[in-house]
């Protein structure tokens, strides 16, 4: 939409109506700053006849139709997120119709929530948010994406935590349960998600190839792509021994012949991790950088660190890249030839 003189000396208004025509309407006026006001008229006019047009639907039944529809398509981390996000986001707006909705809401909404959690947080209920409303454009609820041109807040860089060398011993010994010890062990080797661990099946492992295929059968992968996984000696070692010990069970790790939750696990991990007298921020996931830690401070690029983590982006795993200093180093000593 755009304003334009004629050679009549007055302005119109160019637009776009909805089957895709190209229209134009008289503002009756010469008058630069008139037409500007019927410009402005006109653009308020034209959103409350397409509002009128949208299917009525408030927030929580959308945000409700919303998850159920996640639920079929993503992770179930993924879905975790969203409704966090969508909880947080009604209890500051209240039940109001989507189409009453206004971006100036979602600023002050992503305004009160940089004063209470990180950035990180932040960034993920913009995202969260920009993926419902884009459904609910599908849905005639909405227009238009209310997230679009919203500024994600920057994010403060800092180096993964994760166990040193000293540190995992540490907890493998305080840890007296042989099913979660060697899921921690296997963890560490292959650095799988918890929730691809928890899920994995026998027939994704493949001992004559040393490899194991997540395949979104039994847990959507966060891309959604089929990933194969190396498996090393000791990852192997511990699948032969459970598969010697458990031939019946579908699942590949067990919690006392019983299929493992991951509030469960997180639960009896922090446990292990506290009586070790390690830093309670180890937290599982932290499993998952150790092995990328690892791996870079043993020499590994960071393009093989990155397809072993399954990330979609380098970009994603260039954070470990401040482990690598060795070739820095070596950088610099040439200058002392």
């Amino acid at each position: 939409m755009y304003l334009s003189k004629r050679s009549n000396g007055n302005y119109y208004i160019y637009f776009m109506q909805p089957n895709g025509k190209r229209s134009c309407i008289s503002t009756k006026t010469r008058i630069k700053t008139e037409a500007l006001k019927f410009l402005s008229q006109f653009t308020y006019e034209l959103k409350e006849r397409a509002n009128k047009k949208l299917n009525s639907v408030n927030l929580k039944q959308f945000f409700f139709e919303f998850l159920k529809y996640s639920e079929s398509i993503h992770s179930l981390n993924h879905t975790k997120s969203l409704r966090t996000t969508f909880n947080s986001f009604n209890a500051y707006l209240g039940n109001i119709l989507l189409a009453d909705l206004k971006k100036e809401k979602i600023t002050a909404f992503i305004e009160m929530r940089l004063q209470r959690v990180s950035s990180y947080t932040v960034r993920r209920d913009i995202a969260d948010l920009s993926s419902a409303f884009s459904y609910a454009i599908t849905k005639k609820y909405l227009n238009e994406n209310l997230c679009k041109g919203i500024k994600k807040p920057k994010i403060i860089e800092r180096l993964p935590l994760f166990f040193n060398d000293v540190e995992f011993e540490t907890l493998l010994r305080a840890i007296d349960d042989t099913d979660l010890k060697e899921l921690v062990t296997f963890a560490v080797n292959t650095g799988l998600r918890q929730s691809d661990l928890i899920n994995l099946e026998w027939h994704q492992i493949n001992f004559q190839s040393h490899s194991l295929i997540l395949d979104n059968r039994n847990s959507r992968t966060k891309s959604g792509k089929v990933h194969s996984i190396p498996l090393n000696i000791k990852a192997l070692q511990i699948l032969t021994d459970r598969q010697i010990k458990s031939p019946c069970s579908q699942r590949v790790f067990m919690y006392q012949s019983k299929p493992i939750k991951q509030m469960f696990i997180s639960h009896k991990f922090n446990k292990f991790v506290k009586k070790a007298g390690l830093n309670p921020q180890l937290t599982f996931h932290k499993l998952r950088n150790t092995f990328a830690s690892w791996l870079v401070q043993r020499g590994v690029s960071i393009y093989h660190v990155s397809k072993l983590l399954t990330h979609s982006d380098l970009r994603v795993t260039q954070i470990y890249s401040h482990l690598r200093t060795e070739d820095l180093l070596k950088s610099v000593e040439l200058l002392n030839n």
